[in-house]
């Protein structure tokens, strides 16, 4: 049996890397195989272009932005997403392909259309489950700057994370059956009560 995708979304600082936790002690609970991976960086070359999209010393234009994500992205299909579905292994993967219409659709203004278009050529598998962690942006920032120093997208002024946010919001009104959302401003233990939720209504279905 082909395992299941899911994906998870969100602004930084709404509490998606934490609820990574909460999703694996579910699937353990029912002894489902799977692993947990990340974008960027978790493919074959990962490690390389993950400090090139994130390191804050490097200055590229939004065009080459969405070509070195998508460029990850079917490299993390190929060699780790993909055969492990294949295999029967679940994959619980911290940001995906929402992600780019959110920063750079979004976030960069780019053309929509071209976004489409290298995600039809490069033939992107569509995740069976998406959880949106959504927050207002002043607090999931805060988080942010509470956490770690900032990265490059992190530094970005707040108007392009309000976009990012309206982006995510309007695609999980779009496709409301593979798009969760999860209020993550509320305490850690109700984000976990929505996530838990969520993952077992999928678990019935």
């Amino acid at each position: 049996m082909k395992g299941k995708f899911i994906t998870l979304e969100g602004i930084e600082g709404s509490g998606k890397s934490t609820s990574l936790e909460h999703i694996a002690n579910t699937l353990d609970k029912k002894s489902i195989d799977y692993i947990l991976t990340k974008e960027p960086g978790s493919g074959s070359l990962g490690n390389e272009l993950r400090s090139l999209l994130l390191s804050s010393d490097n200055k590229i234009s939004g065009e080459v932005e969405l070509l070195l994500m998508m460029a990850d992205r079917k490299n993390h299909l190929d060699s780790l997403v993909i055969p492990n579905l294949k295999n029967g292994i679940w994959v619980i993967s911290d940001r995906y392909l929402d992600s780019t219409y959110a920063y750079q659709g979004g976030g960069r203004k780019m053309d929509v259309a071209l976004i489409d278009e290298l995600s039809s050529s490069l033939n992107l598998l569509a995740p069976d489950l998406t959880i949106l962690f959504d927050l207002p942006v002043e607090i999931a920032l805060d988080r942010a700057k509470r956490r770690a120093s900032l990265d490059r997208f992190e530094k970005e002024p707040i108007d392009f994370h309000n976009r990012i946010r309206n982006i995510y919001k309007s695609r999980a009104e779009e496709d409301s059956n593979r798009i969760k959302i999860v209020d993550s401003s509320v305490s850690f233990e109700e984000v976990k009560a929505q996530v838990e939720y969520i993952i077992s209504q999928f678990l019935n279905e």
